[in-house]
């Protein structure tokens, strides 16, 4: 049998190399090879304390403060353990719990699979706008009660994700690159926006990243909504650093 797990980080702050871990939310689960439901295996919480106080705003986030993760530890042994029998480790916004988990040395030299169930699901071609947990969790009809709680957002991402399990893990092995609208003209500005561009003030530019199996279409919105018969200067790179194919 095969196991995933949806783990979850509550931190003191978004960057990794500076900011502490001081909660940790984990769900295994079995996943089926034969179209059943995934069932939930195990469900692990704990606290750490970060050795600083947390500033207002993470405590008015998570509800946490300084009294309650005074002396806690995560119990790493454990955490190692059952991410190395993980085929697939799933977080909504992936990059961020895996810049953290990555940077523990107890969790040194993993080879997991990461997936996230934030952009490994088309919630777009399905007809929702907005790709935040909580949000997403109220549109399929239920409410994480306990939002910024890593065991109860792991129980959200779990209920949430199931219906989708093969779309999520077919999808996490697709490429990911950054398409950069370079030199678009300034009065296509909105339409990059609500294409969900973003604006790169250090290099003055409007990007996004998009899986493999999209970049086509988004070559065709940039040729016919921005570009609009002037010369296609956009640019394209692999997340990895590789330059993507030229387009057609």
């Amino acid at each position: 049998m095969n196991f995933g797990l949806i783990l979850d980080f509550e931190t003191t702050g978004i960057d990794p190399n500076e900011d502490s871990i001081i909660e940790i939310g984990l769900l295994e689960f079995a996943l089926p090879d034969d179209g059943r439901e995934p069932q939930i295996l195990n469900m692990y919480g704990a606290l750490e304390d970060p050795g600083k106080p947390l500033s207002p705003e993470i405590q008015k986030l998570t509800g946490l403060n300084d009294e309650l993760l005074r002396g806690h530890r995560i119990g790493w042994d454990f955490v190692r353990g059952i991410t190395e029998r993980a085929a697939i480790i799933i977080a909504h916004n992936a990059d961020f719990d895996r810049g953290f988990a990555e940077r523990r040395p107890e969790l040194a030299g993993l080879s997991s699979h990461w997936a996230c169930s934030m952009k490994h699901i088309d919630w777009e071609g399905k007809g929702f706008r907005t790709r935040a947990l909580n949000y997403l969790a109220a549109d399929h009809g239920f409410v994480n009660a306990f939002a910024h709680r890593a065991l109860f957002d792991c129980a959200t991402t779990f209920r949430l994700i199931a219906p989708y399990l093969p779309e999520l893990i077919q999808r996490s092995y697709l490429r990911e690159v950054r398409i950069a609208a370079v030199a678009a003209p300034f009065e296509v500005k909105d339409k990059l926006r609500s294409n969900r561009y973003r604006w790169d003030n250090q290099k003055r530019v409007w990007f996004k990243d998009v899986l493999e199996d999209a970049l086509d279409g988004e070559r065709e919105f940039l040729k016919s909504e921005v570009y609009q018969g002037l010369r296609d200067a956009h640019e394209e790179l692999w997340i990895d650093g590789a330059a993507a194919a030229a387009p057609q």
